[in-house]
């Protein structure tokens, strides 16, 4: 049996508790298992020897066995070890330790369909009461319906705020956007730090790479050799349209009349084309970066979607720090110079003092290739978080 206690699942010996009757008959038994129909009268004498009580549930809808444990809180002050068994889902574990369980013991084979992050993410999911119970005895009164609304209430950048990247990553991974998010990684300096997270949260996270024809052949090197390292089972080659790129910048050398517009065509339009498939995206922005930066939040949207930026708060020395305590080498033209790396064409070594994005689009004013803009500009994120509001 499996036994889901403090949100977490531990592999339980199968340990048979006597019904009422055999405890009854019993002189030295420590424990007792109880249907849904038990009378706790009979029990209550005996409660002083009891070490661990199991009810039973006969169904997820059987409201039941939440009341006996109420009682056996509450009326009868029962000190000892309490567990649920049956078919409950997640949704309910919240509210089995309000009314005083311990712990919800399910079977393996419906564990399976419910992996151990649901039930973790269930302590989250309902804060308010389902009644004044043991887990809290002053909360207020609720009924599920109003406790899911008023859960729903809280803007979702709230509850990631605070949290460490990889807190934040596998929230995102897990639970609030589960098969809807992609990283669209740059296989820039510090790209290792994102991907080696994911690789230790969902392996098969899609991550997207725009094949620009202007990359170093050095980040094409780093590429596949993380993705092989990492095994990250959904990368995706997100490539040019050859008729177009045939159309705007035959010869190639867009980028040294119009740097915007060769964005535009190499990154823009084809992230564009992919990216919205998912409802989140991940990036690795990070706030010490640039001035357009400064402001960023964990979470935030944009053209609809919402971005998640695990290492906004992180400054150099995290990176570094990171990428040392876990054996990941940084892009190989980091040992030559290039402290952010870009397509070739438009990126530059960085001097002494200067900023790590000083060599991207050297003498120009441009500091972003596009993707984060919003209707063709830079949109600063410290706006009031009614924005997020239709994606709560």
């Amino acid at each position: 049996m499996i036994l889901i206690k403090n949100g977490c699942a531990h592999d339980q010996a199968s340990a048979e508790h006597p019904f009422l009757e055999t405890f009854l008959a019993s002189n030295d038994a420590s424990s007792v298992r109880l249907s849904p129909e038990v009378d706790l009268h009979k029990l209550a004498p005996h409660l002083a020897r009891l070490n661990t009580i199991e009810i039973e549930f006969s169904g997820f809808a059987d409201g039941r066995g939440f009341s006996i444990a109420r009682q056996l809180r509450s009326q009868f002050q029962y000190k000892g070890e309490l567990i649920a068994s049956g078919p409950l889902i997640p949704d309910q574990y919240s509210f089995a330790l309000q009314c005083g369980f311990d712990a919800v013991k399910i079977d393996p084979l419906t564990f399976e369909q419910q992996s151990e992050s649901e039930w973790r993410a269930a302590l989250d999911d309902f804060q308010l009461s389902y009644q004044k119970g043991y887990g809290a005895v002053n909360g207020p009164a609720q009924n599920i319906f109003a406790a899911r609304a008023a859960k729903r209430a809280i803007a979702l950048p709230d509850k990631y705020k605070g949290l460490s990247a990889e807190a934040a990553l596998e929230r995102a991974l897990q639970v609030d956007f589960k098969g809807e998010i992609a990283l669209a990684s740059s296989m820039g300096i510090d790209s290792a730090v994102l991907l080696h997270m994911i690789s230790r949260i969902d392996k098969n996270t899609p991550i997207l790479f725009l094949e620009t024809g202007k990359h170093f052949s050095e980040t094409l090197v780093y590429r596949d050799w993380l993705v092989k390292t990492l095994g990250l089972t959904n990368f995706q080659n997100v490539t040019l349209d050859v008729t177009e790129l045939a159309q705007t910048d035959p010869d190639g050398a867009l980028n040294q009349t119009d740097k915007d517009a060769c964005c535009d065509l190499r990154k823009v339009r084809p992230l564009e084309a992919h990216i919205h498939k998912y409802k989140a995206r991940i990036t690795g922005r990070k706030r010490y970066q640039t001035p357009d930066r400064a402001n960023i939040e964990i979470l935030e949207t944009d053209k609809g979607q919402t971005k998640l930026n695990p290492l906004a708060y992180w400054r150099a020395k995290d990176v570094t720090g990171y990428m040392h305590k876990h054996g990941l080498p940084p892009h190989p033209l980091l040992a030559f110079g290039f402290k952010s790396v870009g397509c070739e064409p438009c990126t530059t070594k960085v001097g002494e003092g200067e900023d790590p994005r000083a060599g991207r689009w050297r003498s120009s004013d441009k500091t972003e290739c596009g993707i984060h803009f919003i209707d063709g500009k830079w949109v600063q994120t410290n706006q009031p978080p009614s924005i997020f509001g239709d994606y709560i």
